[in-house]
């Protein structure tokens, strides 16, 4: 039975091949199986632990002494993993580990390779339980396996190789100090250190790229390795249960399924090797590129470009421009020539086709053979000139990268004599910016180049199988003339796009250099100048334009106008200074309006109100003059802010409105007693969005304005201050009626808060069921007395001392109960 463990880092251990056949087996290839205890851990791939159980203990004992006779010997010791961290440097402690490596996979080539010629020896000798195209595919596994270990041999040997180079790379890093000579250097001399160093970046995009498509193969042999695993415990738990007759067929099947497995396992284990290799590779060469990198930094560093190198590079590139130029001119005379030669022989082919289409074919008449050849001329000639203009294109960029490298060299001399750290981010700025451009005009480029090489290639081969239907071989000949020029100009672009990229890099290194040596002064210097000009550009960064029309000696000119971030920042700083100034005024003018009489103190709120919604759209007027804005604007603003009332600001613009309407109509006024739902309370002040009111029980409440408008509120104090309350009191029957009613007259008269004009009146309301009803009517005024409670309690309170005094009785109801106790029920 197979068992397989994965671990983290990928590995297995498996035992080395199981039962072996030889010629003196006869046709018994396997008889039986056992664990075995020399189990060999390969590192970086799977692994697994073989483990066979014969079906009887009679079988098990045979094939343990068949095994045990024929299996080589095998070193126990496990080999320690490979899988280690490819940016450890290489050391002696790891050889001893490579050898053994090595050792243990000679051992199992050479027993692969025993197997293979006792298999060799021994043709005639074969299963009966196998087929032919099994045992071909046994012979074809035993090939394989000694491929695989051959692979993973000289993969072990390259390992070794990089890893003693890389050893001998940071040997030499660390004793390198500077150049053999002194600075200052020569431009071309900073210039090939900085070239070493793209040429490993391209060695290192390549690296990668390997090692990408090593990782997905090497995961898709470890899937293929699990397949294989998983049917060797299949066929192992069928031999376990076979019967006696399928018994050499179980035994077969799994010995077949076992060399499959370790075919799998033994590529696992090679294309893991070449993976330790990948990674060794990719560590030495970003150490090398570390290497060629500070170099170049340094002699970057140690020589500044002088005038006279700058002088010389621009005269260089002036002459190039020059012989630039006249290609380009020669280019578009071609191309001219090319136009013109297509609209010749389109015309040419209209004219063939008319007469075609004029003339009377014989039925059964083949194609015109003149027209045929027309639209080959034709198409020729288009692709001439698609070539000549696709050459004129790239020649146009090629001039616009003389211009991108005038820049870079007068960047670099800039750069290499300024001690501004500010100047010194924005060229590195300016050098990110370059190389984005850089990677679009590439990748066109590469777009184009890939393009033509297919037509190139398509039409190679058609002129290397030419047929005579084809047409003109010269025309197809021409055809790949153009497609040839075109591919040279194309290489040419991409050419020059590389260098201009491997220069802009250079001095984008070179000032990350500089730039990582800055003290945190000049840091925060650079920092400051990039906040104050990202803040610059945000003040002028346009929102929208206004159209402003001014209208000059009866003609309208249209102007435009900018609202800018800065613009909407200044209009917002002058609106929030004017409503500061607004809020002072109007919090003093209510705080005079206070001592005012009620119906002034009205008047005077009205007047604040009003005020401040003029001096609120004075102040956005003032605004939009000040920052040049016109006030057409307001026409787009007033349509968003109808919007925005008409959804959100409904509510409040309702309150508003009535709170100037009550203003206006002084329905309401401050002091006044008013009743809103029942609630009886005294208004305290009326605010833009509602009134503030006080109820008599010390609660202040918030009532919108709307609510005074739109449900039925009684104001006590609308016309005048004055009160009638009324007081009912009973008397007896038989009591003196006209002189309780002179007491009740007198308990008003006498009591200070009651008004003496009108008069207090007293009434006999009705002869009730129990006593004489007596009502008094009297006035108070509100402004004294705003309690009218309190008096009709006092008032109460002095009748019933008077009443008591002349012996009136204050009737109450009475029932006389009578009770029948002779025939009760």
């Amino acid at each position: 039975m197979m068992d397989i463990t994965i671990n983290p880092a990928l590995r297995f251990s498996q035992a080395p091949f199981g039962l072996s056949p030889s010629a003196g087996l006869g046709r018994t290839i396997f008889e039986g199986r056992v664990n075995n205890p020399n189990s060999v851990l390969l590192p970086g791939h799977a692994r697994g632990l073989l483990s066979f159980s014969g079906a009887s203990r009679g079988v098990l004992i045979t094939g343990f002494a068949v095994m045990l006779s024929l299996m080589l010997p095998v070193n126990a010791q496990a080999l320690p993993g490979l899988n280690q961290s490819s940016a450890e440097p290489a050391t002696q402690a790891e050889a001893p580990s490579l050898s053994a490596r090595e050792t243990e996979l000679k051992a199992r080539r050479t027993q692969i390779r025993e197997r293979r010629a006792a298999v060799a020896q021994d043709q005639a000798v074969m299963s009966a339980a196998a087929n032919a195209d099994e045992w071909a595919e046994y012979k074809r596994l035993l090939n394989l396996l000694d491929n695989a270990y051959e692979s993973h041999l000289d993969a072990l040997n390259k390992l070794r190789v990089i890893r003693e180079n890389r050893h001998d790379l940071q040997q030499k890093s660390a004793a390198w100090v500077n150049f053999s000579e002194p600075p200052p250097y020569s431009i071309d001399f900073v210039d090939d250190q900085w070239q070493q160093v793209r040429l490993k970046d391209r060695e290192l995009e390549a690296a990668r790229l390997e090692q990408a498509m090593l990782e997905s193969l090497l995961e898709s042999q470890r899937q293929a390795f699990q397949s294989s695993a998983q049917n060797q415990r299949k066929f192992s738990e069928q031999l376990e249960t076979a019967s006696s007759e399928h018994i050499d067929r179980a035994r077969w099947l799994q010995e077949l399924n076992t060399l499959r497995n370790q075919q799998d396992e033994a590529r696992l284990a090679a294309l893991d090797a070449d993976r330790e290799i990948r990674e060794e590779q990719l560590a030495h060469l970003i150490n090398e590129r570390a290497f060629l990198q500070r170099k170049a930094q340094t002699a970057s560093l140690g020589s500044p470009m002088t005038a006279d190198d700058r002088d010389k590079m621009l005269a260089q590139l002036a002459e190039l421009r020059l012989a630039l130029d006249a290609e380009t001119a020669q280019a578009i005379t071609t191309n001219q020539a090319d136009q013109a030669q297509v609209q010749q022989a389109r015309d040419e082919l209209r004219q063939a086709r008319e007469r075609l289409s004029s003339s009377k074919l014989v039925s059964g008449e083949g194609p015109d053979h003149e027209v045929v050849r027309l639209q080959q001329i034709l198409d020729t000639a288009i692709a001439e000139a698609e070539a000549s203009a696709s050459n004129l294109k790239v020649l146009r960029l090629l001039a616009q990268s003389l211009v991108g490298r005038r820049n870079i060299w007068e960047l670099h001399y800039q750069v290499d004599h300024t001690e501004d750290f500010t100047l010194l981010d924005n060229a590195a700025f300016q050098t990110k910016q370059g190389l984005d451009r850089i990677a679009l005009w590439r990748k066109y480029l590469r777009s184009d180049l890939d393009t033509n090489r297919r037509r190139l290639d398509a039409q190679e081969n058609r002129l290397a199988n030419w047929q005579a239907e084809y047409g003109d071989r010269a025309l197809e000949t021409r055809k790949l003339t153009a497609y040839a020029s075109q591919e040279a100009m194309l290489k040419r672009g991409v050419a020059e796009a590389d260098d201009l990229d491997a220069h802009i890099r250079n001095l984008q290194e070179s000032l990350q250099g500089r730039l990582q040596g800055g003290s945190f002064k000049e840091r925060v210097q650079a920092f400051s100048a990039h906040a104050i000009e990202l803040a610059g550009a945000l003040n002028d960064f346009e929102l929208l334009t206004i159209e402003d029309k001014i209208t000059v000696e009866g003609r309208e000119i249209v102007g435009k106008r900018s609202v800018t971030v800065g613009k909407i920042f200044q209009i917002l700083s002058i609106f929030a200074i004017g409503l500061w100034l607004i809020v002072r005024i109007t919090t003093y003018g209510r705080s005079k309006v206070r001592y005012l009489q009620p119906g002034r103190a009205s008047a005077a709120l009205l007047g604040l109100r009003l005020f401040s919604l003029i001096a609120v759209i004075a102040i956005f007027a003032f605004a939009l003059v000040r920052v040049h804005i016109p006030l057409t604007v307001l026409t787009f603003l007033g349509g968003t802010l109808a919007i925005g009332v008409g959804f959100g600001a409904q509510n409040i613009l309702n309150n508003f409105i009535s709170g100037l309407i009550l203003l206006m109509e002084r329905s309401i006024k401050i002091g006044d007693i008013v009743e809103v739902e029942g609630v009886l309370s005294r208004v305290t002040h009326i605010g833009s969005r509602c009134c503030q009111v006080h109820r008599f029980d010390g609660i202040d409440m918030l009532i919108p304005n709307s609510s005074f408008l739109e449900k039925s509120v009684t104001n006590w104090t609308l016309s005048d201050h004055t009160l009638r309350c009324s007081v009912t009191v009973d008397t007896a029957y038989g009591a003196p009626s006209r002189q309780a009613m002179a007491l009740v007259e007198r308990a008003a008269a006498e009591h200070h808060q009651v008004m003496k004009n009108p008069v207090p009146e007293v009434y006999l309301q009705e002869f009730g069921a129990d006593a004489l009803n007596l009502r008094l009517d009297f006035w108070i005024d509100l402004h004294v007395q705003p309690n009218r409670y309190r008096v009709m309690s006092d008032i109460r309170l002095r009748i019933e001392e008077l009443f008591a005094r002349e012996g009136i009785a204050i009737s109450f109801p009475q029932r006389d109960v009578h009770l029948d106790i002779v025939n009760p029920r």
